[in-house]
């Protein structure tokens, strides 16, 4: 009897750990689901004739890169570009981004928001 409870203590913590553990498909799917594409290339092209997807995909990376290492990264339409341009500020120096990666960051943040976010 007293081999089989540290046997069912260990079960039973193992049984623990592989359900609270979880997938990194969520994250994969949330980064997946906010890639740029043409969609806010076009949309943002009203506010910036400049802006390219090249610029948004590096606007991405730098968001899924940089920015959440201190944090976790956000649904981008759940805050306003007011928001997003102060937090971006913020920010900015703490992930130690030079001006060129915060301006793409910003760009892609915000077109992002502006072909996004919902009425």
């Amino acid at each position: 009897m007293k081999k089989l409870i540290p046997l069912i203590l260990v079960s039973t913590s193992m049984s623990v750990l592989l359900i609270n553990c979880k997938s990194s498909k969520s994250t994969t799917a949330s980064i997946d689901k906010q890639l740029p594409t043409e969609k806010e290339v076009e949309v943002y092209k009203k506010i910036n004739n400049n802006i390219t997807l090249a610029d948004l995909q590096a606007g991405h990376k730098i968001y899924y890169s940089k920015c959440n290492t201190c944090h976790q990264n956000f649904e981008i339409v759940s805050f306003s570009e007011k928001k997003w341009r102060h937090e971006i500020d913020d920010m900015s120096p703490k992930a130690e981004l030079n001006a060129e990666e915060k301006n793409k960051l910003t760009l892609y943040i915000l077109s992002y928001l502006a072909a996004n976010k919902t009425q």
